[in-house]
């Protein structure tokens, strides 16, 4: 069947009150298996599933609608799928994306959840990647405000090459007595020929009380808790020669502990490549440090289809126990779905200061 006749099904089941004149409905599944060695409260080598491992499993809508004159209506609902139990997420159906705008020749400009333009680039930054590169080194380096609600966004159209977008999140509360916490956000990118340029970056106004917060939604269904100042960037650039892509990037996160607190800064680099083996293979690697702990990632992909890819990869960590708490930066050596409900794919899953971590796994990939 053929998926916009899916798609209306599925909003049916919403009741939805209207259609966009285009309306699809899409989704990608990641699971697989992975060994990992020395993770853990207590040192454990452990055969577990995966979920999301490269990829994040998920099913959405999105569409538009013509309005005549070169514009158009255009919204997205997209949600999580735990391929383990079926579940979704503890922060909501479509915590990933629920949002409505319009869309022509002056650019795109959104109202509602979606994601931030500080991750959007953080994900984009090497050139074979996915959560086990740039969803681990978000979470690690505590920048992992993923979904900014209350958005208000707009994106320039491409001039010349470069492609702007600025984000703002509202404060929750307009209370007299409690100072709401705001979010804004921005991301640049800039792309000739085989050089792209990118930089992303995001400021977080504290609040007084987290009921008044603009609490990001988070990775893997961790509950929010944002209510400190902080301000991280990103900016990177990669280069295609033939079938190989270099890349670099550095990343910096000023956060504050506590409400009123001194914001203490941690940062690091990352360097990768990806190489077109042959029209099916694809291999990659990266590299990257942030004071004193490192993470590194092997990956190869095979192209089963346009639709199904099959993966092989291996993630090591070595964190280091360091002697400044604040600059503790603690990396997991390879990524999987821990949302919370209805249950915890990876219990316990952690890769503690002072240890060095590795997983070795295979998954499948399919698109539709």
């Amino acid at each position: 069947m053929k998926k916009q006749l899916i798609a209306a099904a599925v909003a049916g089941a919403f009741a939805l009150p209207a259609m966009a004149q285009n309306v699809s409905l899409y989704g990608t599944v990641d699971a697989g298996v992975a060994k990992l060695n020395g993770v853990g409260a207590v040192k454990n080598n452990e055969t577990v599933y995966t979920d999301g491992a490269i990829s994040s499993s998920v099913w959405g809508l999105r569409g538009t609608e013509d309005l005549g004159g070169g514009l158009k209506t255009v919204f997205q609902l997209e949600s999580d799928i735990q391929t383990n139990n079926g579940g979704s997420n503890q922060n909501g159906l479509f915590r990933r994306a629920a949002w409505v705008g319009v869309e022509g020749g002056f650019g795109q400009l959104t109202f509602g959840l979606r994601t931030n333009p500080l991750i959007a680039q953080n994900g984009a930054l090497m050139p074979v990647g996915g959560n086990s590169v740039s969803t681990l080194l978000a979470t690690s380096l505590s920048y992992a405000n993923f979904y900014t609600k209350n958005a208000i966004t707009y994106t320039t159209p491409n001039i010349a090459g470069l492609v702007g977008q600025i984000q703002y999140g509202a404060a929750n509360t307009v209370s007299t007595t409690t100072t709401g916490g705001s979010v804004l956000a921005g991301s640049l990118v800039y792309s000739s020929g085989p050089l792209t340029l990118r930089g992303g970056w995001h400021s977080r106004k504290e609040n007084g009380s987290t009921a008044g917060a603009n609490t990001s939604n988070g990775a893997w269904g961790v509950a929010p808790t944002i209510d400190q100042a902080a301000d991280a960037y990103v900016i990177g650039a990669s280069y295609a020669m033939g079938p190989l892509t270099v890349a670099i990037a550095q990343f910096n996160n000023r956060e504050a502990l506590a409400i009123g607190g001194v914001k203490h800064e941690r940062g690091g680099t990352q360097v990768g490549a990806g190489y077109d083996l042959s029209s099916a293979w694809k291999l990659g690697a990266s590299y990257t440090q942030a004071e004193g702990s490192s993470l590194t990632n092997l990956q190869g992909r095979y192209s089963l289809s346009k639709r199904t890819t099959g993966y092989i990869m291996y993630g090591a960590s070595d964190n280091n126990n360091n002697t400044t708490a604040t600059k503790q930066v603690t990396f997991l050596p390879y990524a999987s779905n821990t949302g919370s409900h209805p249950a915890a794919i990876i219990d316990g899953y952690t890769s503690p200061a002072g240890r060095k971590s590795s997983g070795f796994g295979v998954g499948l990939i399919h698109t539709f």
